[in-house]
């Protein structure tokens, strides 16, 4: 079979057809070829002049051209209908069938215009047509026949997945409630809203879950998970009557749901507050939120070390704190924290009140910005104790790192109306901290000792007579036993990974405790302080003192 012969026929059939001056005769002949399409078996072969004939709709001549498979003969004609469309644009009246646009099908098959748009590439025949002037695709009702009729299948799969109606979407919003409020199983609820709505089953799966649903309800309202993603969603810019109908629930609904949502996280913030008598007196709102008193004039900035690095040496541009300004920070971060912990006393859990939550997140914003007026005013602190304890291969940011967490912790324990001044609190904490660590790096060096024996060995003194030394350790590990009940079970899972308690093996570092308990190095660092805290409080209580030659369990009664 010679390729070019057939070939050469169709590339002839072209010319013939493009050379036509009517717009009419044009678009018949490309009718024709459509319809030869569904005729053509891809394994037979045809004569291609008999084809060509058939498409000019002119009688047979009776001789003999050159053959080709019909797969072969078909894409010639569906690029001969491609080349017509695009060398014809036919107004729409002249066409003597109906003449459907794309949103018209996708209407009509109840699918998307995008679907639509990968049918073409399945067989689905589009044109050009001029539509009031303008040049639009459209689509032949005879194509739209030829079409439904060869795909049927596809045609009822691609409904399934088509874009629900707003009508359509409330309805099985609400069936959904009904059901879930009923206690059906979320599984049976998806089976028979796809049953109902002839929609997918991943169709129903999917509209439950971006409501919320999937999580089912409680009472008849949202699931907390459901209120929680809501309240994320709101915080993100999305508005209230957007996420009512995500939610399939009206926006009452909705703003109850982000106000359980605020209250719940209002109940978790951390309020805790260093109490003054100043807070109970009359104008006490006047004179502690007062605007911070102003420097005295000429005050001297301190000299900027010129062997850091940028980052750290632009600490020094922030003027250092006057004792009026530092106490009166203090009072007012401690006061705004007690008014937001009165007002969450008022809340009510279940049906919360929008002002009163706005009070309380409003108050406590405002002690974070104060909070961290007073960090950003001790922060060159940090760096003079860090300078002082990097060692000769410490990281000096790393140590700046940690030291400004110890300082952060500092602000929220320090107790101002005591009259210290704060510097001397941070750094005795600061240091604390950096002393705490190096103990660390000094028991993970000792191969030959497990963190156990360096919280219970006795001292030097004792280790003579060993029966006194076994009942001391024995004594030690009964109250340090007694001491970690007062933990969580992760916080003690922390504590005696830290320390080697119990375990026969080395202490591990934040680090390893971090891969261990799948968190973070920072997280581990916070729990491991939390319980530390516990600990110390314990053994006031317990009037247990120096529980390690260390000094790493040592609690102080004062």
């Amino acid at each position: 079979m010679n390729t070019q012969h057939y070939t050469q026929i169709f590339n002839d059939l072209r010319g013939g057809i493009l050379a036509m001056d009517s717009v009419t005769a044009r678009l018949a002949c490309s009718r024709r070829a459509e319809q030869l399409l569904d005729q053509l078996d891809a394994e037979k072969s045809y004569e291609a002049g008999r084809v060509a004939e058939r498409v000019l709709g002119i009688e047979a001549t009776g001789a003999t051209t050159p053959a080709a498979l019909g797969g072969d003969i078909r894409e010639e004609l569906l690029q001969l209908i491609n080349d017509i469309s695009a060398a014809t644009v036919a107004p729409v009246e002249v066409v003597s069938e109906p003449v459907l646009t794309v949103e018209e099908v996708a209407q009509r098959w109840n699918v998307s215009a995008k679907t639509i748009s990968r049918w073409r590439n399945r067989g689905l025949i589009a044109r050009t047509f001029t539509f009031e002037g303008r040049q639009r695709v459209g689509f032949l009702e005879s194509s739209l026949n030829r079409f439904s009729a060869t795909h049927p299948k596809l045609i009822r799969r691609g409904s399934l997945f088509s874009r629900i109606t707003e009508e359509e979407r409330t309805h099985t919003l609400r069936r959904a409630d009904e059901m879930l409020n009923n206690g059906t199983p979320i599984s049976k609820v998806v089976a028979t809203l796809a049953r109902d709505t002839q929609r997918s089953l991943e169709s129903i799966r999917q509209l439950l879950k971006q409501a919320g649903k999937s999580e089912g309800l409680v009472g008849g309202k949202l699931s907390e998970r459901a209120e929680r993603r809501l309240y994320k969603e709101f915080r993100r810019g999305k508005s209230l009557s957007a996420l009512a109908q995500q939610y399939g629930i009206d926006p009452k609904a909705a703003a109850r749901a982000l106000n359980r949502a605020r209250a719940e996280r209002i109940f978790e913030l951390p309020l805790d507050f260093m109490s003054s008598p100043d807070f109970n007196k009359p104008g006490a709102d006047e004179a502690i939120l007062a605007a911070t008193p102003v420097a005295p004039s000429g005050q001297r900035m301190p000299r900027k070390p010129s062997d850091l690095p940028a980052y750290i040496a632009s600490l020094y541009d922030v003027p250092l704190l006057t004792a009026a300004q530092e106490t009166h920070l203090f009072r007012k971060y401690n006061y705004l924290k007690f008014k937001a912990s009165q007002l969450r006393e008022k809340l009510d859990r279940t049906r919360p009140k929008a002002q009163l939550l706005d009070e309380i997140e409003s108050l406590y914003r405002d002690a974070i910005e104060t909070k961290n007026l007073i960090t950003r005013s001790n922060l060159r602190l940090v760096v003079a104790v860090a300078k002082k304890y990097i060692g000769s291969t410490g990281d000096l940011f790393e140590k700046v790192s940690e030291g400004n967490l110890s300082l952060m912790r500092a602000v929220e324990k320090f107790d101002y109306t005591r009259g210290f001044k704060f510097s001397t609190y941070a750094t005795w904490a600061i240091k604390k901290n950096y002393i705490r660590a190096y103990s660390n790096e000094v028991k993970q060096s000792d191969r030959f000792r497990t963190g156990h024996e360096e919280l219970l060995d006795a001292s030097p003194g004792h280790r003579s007579d060993p029966t006194s030394q076994l009942a001391a350790q024995r004594r030690r590990e009964d109250q340090v036993s007694n001491i970690m009940e007062r933990l969580t079970d992760r916080e003690r899972q922390i504590i005696s990974s830290r320390f080697g308690i119990g375990s026969q093996r080395e202490p591990m570092t934040l680090k390893d405790v971090g891969v261990e308990l799948g968190v973070s190095k920072e997280r581990v660092r916070q729990i491991e302080a939390r319980a530390m805290q516990k600990l110390r409080e314990a053994a006031v209580t317990a009037r247990l003192e120096n529980l390690s030659d260390s000094g790493e369990f040592t609690f102080q009664s004062n």
